[in-house]
């Protein structure tokens, strides 16, 4: 049996995970999606499910030989680049469609799955989701409306604003930002305010029932611009642990790095679950045993589908 590592060799981690998995004697490639179609190949049966999968190099991979799936980055399929734009532009979709229909459908254990991966691209659902569960989140609008921000942060003076989806790190929110040449530009994309909660960065990794967590002490707003940033473990109580796994199954999550905010009153606010969190860093500065985790969670017997897993013809 193989697992699957979705990523390119330029991703630090996806090669990581396949080094470390080829060491415990695993069977591991290392799937770049970018190589579709003018390299790799796909073929695919609706009918029953069954296909495989052409990799460079000239093996061909069985869906039904696919232990798991570790989905650490996609980016897109290759561009055909042709000359016809009508040409180029259906080549371009028949291409993804079928390498996304396998990211949807290939029957095995996934680490993370499709859905995971879209829920964390919606992050107000995510964050609503986990509101339902009765977990702390900070005071949030999310919106392109001028005024709605406005009222929200003359309501919460000490505020932060980052992007909907990501790709920006978080900044502090300030009155010098509200001004009306700023606010014009909500007319071409929303953005999430949130109150700042005071305190300490937190991040739990999660790995099955696994739960693994650090401490990030910082002063910066985004603990990503602190390259002084120092990381060490933190103990959750059993409670805090169990309120992790609880998070990740509701967001259909095998492995995430959960952030939180420990406010000085002892309560962990929650921020963000990503589906697939760097994970290198924060091992070398905890020694936290990260990597293992993550190989144990791929490696460990499966039995079939559970409410994870969406299989072809799946309703």
């Amino acid at each position: 049996m193989t697992v699957i590592i979705l990523g390119p060799a330029s991703d630090d981690h996806a090669t990581h995970m396949v080094r470390q998995l080829s060491q415990r004697g695993a069977d591991v490639v290392q799937l770049d999606a970018a190589s579709f179609p003018g390299v790799t190949t796909i073929a695919f049966d609706p009918a029953d499910g069954r296909g495989e999968i052409g990799l460079p190099g000239g093996r061909m991979l069985d869906f039904d030989a696919v232990r798991s799936v570790y989905w650490r980055s996609y980016d897109g399929v290759g561009a055909a680049d042709l000359p016809d734009h009508e040409q180029d532009y259906v080549a371009a979709n028949d291409a993804r469609s079928l390498f996304e229909s396998v990211l949807i459908g290939l029957p095995t254990h996934w680490v993370n799955g499709w859905h995971a991966v879209q829920l964390h691209q919606t992050k107000p659902v995510q964050l609503a989701m986990v509101a339902d569960l009765g977990v702390d989140i900070p005071r949030s609008i999310i919106t392109n409306a001028a005024e709605t921000l406005l009222r929200f942060a003359k309501a919460n003076p000490r505020s932060i604003f980052k992007p909907v989806q990501g790709g920006a790190h978080t900044q502090r929110l300030t009155a010098a930002q509200l001004t009306p040449e700023n606010l014009s530009n909500l007319k071409f994309a929303p953005v999430s305010v949130q109150e700042e909660i005071p305190g300490t960065n937190i991040r739990a990794f999660v790995a099955g029932d696994t739960v693994i967590a650090c401490e990030i002490a910082t002063d910066a707003v985004d603990f990503r611009d602190d390259e002084e940033q120092r990381v060490t473990p933190h103990t959750l109580s059993s409670d805090h642990e169990e309120m992790c796994r609880v998070i990740a199954r509701t967001l259909e999550l095998e492995w995430t790095g959960i952030d939180f905010r420990l406010a000085p009153d002892g309560r962990y606010v929650f921020l963000e679950a990503n589906p697939s969190p760097m994970f290198i860093g924060f091992e070398a500065l905890s020694g936290l045993p990260l990597t293992s985790a993550l190989a144990d969670l791929l490696l460990e017997e499966y039995d079939g589908a559970d409410e994870h897993d969406v299989h072809p013809g799946a309703t």
